[in-house]
């Protein structure tokens, strides 16, 4: 988790020079008087996670400006971490932005780079089955990763055999670009260390799956 804790803390520090807003456009339903005082008034690391997700609801869009979506950025990814935030309402604001010519400086393009490389290793390690739903929904991409930089990560990931697996198991398909020979020795290096009969079946049930997939078309 170190990794991570890093990446976050690069967060804090890249976004730090944005100043926080002193006060936040919004329409009286976006939302509550308490809640922009808190907003304004609390220190960002106590930012709790009910009244962020309040912000993302409309967040860039009609609520605040991009100065004060950055200003939040760091607290909001770092509750990302602990699923008190979920990644697809992030993710379309950054990919808006983008879309609207918003800037980032260097700094800070390079800690959000950082930090997304990071959570996506944590992904691979502890939640393959989201990894998978980011990756096919493009969700990773709208953060500014290329889908290439994803799956070379996994490609070299130690924990690469496991979560093929599970994504065979759940979805019954790997990533197309991948050569399937390649994916076969992965998961039958996997079926053959492991010690545990379970996770033997667990691995020869992903071997089945993979044996009966149709070839990908040539491109």
């Amino acid at each position: 988790m170190s990794e991570l804790q890093d990446a976050i803390a690069g967060l804090y520090t890249a976004f730090g020079t944005v100043p926080r807003p002193t006060v936040i456009r919004h329409e009286p339903y976006e939302l509550q008087p308490g809640e922009v005082t808190a907003l304004l008034e609390r220190p960002l690391r106590e930012l709790p996670p009910g009244l962020l997700r309040s912000y993302l609801c409309d967040a860039l869009f009609t609520v605040g400006t991009w100065d004060d979506f950055r200003s939040f950025l760091p607290r909001l990814l770092e509750l990302l971490v602990t699923d008190d935030i979920e990644l697809d309402p992030v993710a379309s604001r950054l990919a808006y932005a983008r879309e609207r010519g918003y800037r980032l400086t260097g700094p800070q393009e390079a800690a959000l780079e950082t930090f997304f490389l990071s959570y996506w290793n944590h992904l691979l390690w502890h939640v393959p089955w989201y990894a998978d739903l980011a990756l096919r929904w493009g969700l990773m991409e709208q953060v500014g990763l290329t889908r290439s930089a994803l799956l070379a990560r996994w490609w070299a990931h130690p924990n690469r055999a496991l979560v093929l697996a599970e994504v065979l198991l759940l979805n019954g398909t790997p990533p197309p670009e991948w050569p399937r020979a390649a994916l076969r020795d992965w998961l039958e290096a996997a079926f053959f260390t492991t010690t545990d009969a379970e996770d033997g079946r667990f691995y020869s049930d992903a071997l089945l799956i993979l044996e009966h997939l149709p070839e990908p078309p040539v491109p």
